[in-house]
């Protein structure tokens, strides 16, 4: 698939000067090349993002200050122009970022993930006016799955990984408060994402 790069801000709030060097080769990997601003601790974010500046911001997870999702939300809201990446152990219930590498991660998930944060569209747009919101990849994922798609199958379409599929298939559950197939799907269809054609094959 292909991604539509522009030259951007990228934030990396990591301690370790190490995974900060493995951040950029990843980036460098898939084409990114922007201006970066490297941090090891989170108080100096209003020294490197001006305000009403639109950024990209990689947080290492152990750098939030607990309880983790409402320390989220001040920076969302503080920097509601910017993006957020969250590098961790794990996701974090009730994010308001929907953008996690794991440490567990292999390298193509990395990859991938990366491509889809700094993909062209961003994940503040919203589905069909839907008051929540869906990156486009997680929209693409609601759609397969409302069609029917098991994980594989879906994986397999978008050329992502399992483990991905399922990630994104948690933030979309989180995201609009709803957990069965069914009730996926009739979301789909009130907002236009399918056809009922599809959603009876």
């Amino acid at each position: 698939m292909a991604y539509q790069i522009k030259k951007i801000t990228v934030v990396i709030a990591v301690s370790q000067v190490l995974t900060r060097l493995g951040i950029k080769t990843f980036l460098s990997v898939i084409g990114i090349e922007p201006e970066y601003k490297e941090l090891a601790h989170l108080d100096e974010l209003d020294s490197v993002i001006p305000a009403g500046a639109k950024s990209y911001l990689i947080i290492e997870q152990s750098l939030l200050v607990k309880p983790e999702s409402e320390y989220l939300k001040n920076i969302s809201r503080k920097y509601g122009k910017s993006k957020i990446l969250i590098i961790g152990n794990r996701v974090i219930e009730n994010c308001p970022c929907s953008h996690f590498v794991l440490n567990s991660d292999n390298r193509q998930e990395i990859l991938e993930k990366f491509q889809d944060f700094f993909s062209e569209r961003d994940d503040t747009s919203t589905v069909n006016g839907a008051e929540d919101i869906l990156s486009d990849r997680e929209t693409e994922v609601l759609k397969e799955v409302a069609r029917g798609l098991a994980n594989k199958e879906i994986a397999d379409k978008l050329y992502i990984s399992i483990n991905t599929v399922i990630t994104h298939r948690k933030n979309i559950t989180e995201k609009l408060g709803v957990k069965t197939v069914s009730a996926l799907t009739v979301y789909a269809l009130m907002n236009k994402l399918i056809t009922p054609e599809e959603a009876i094959k």
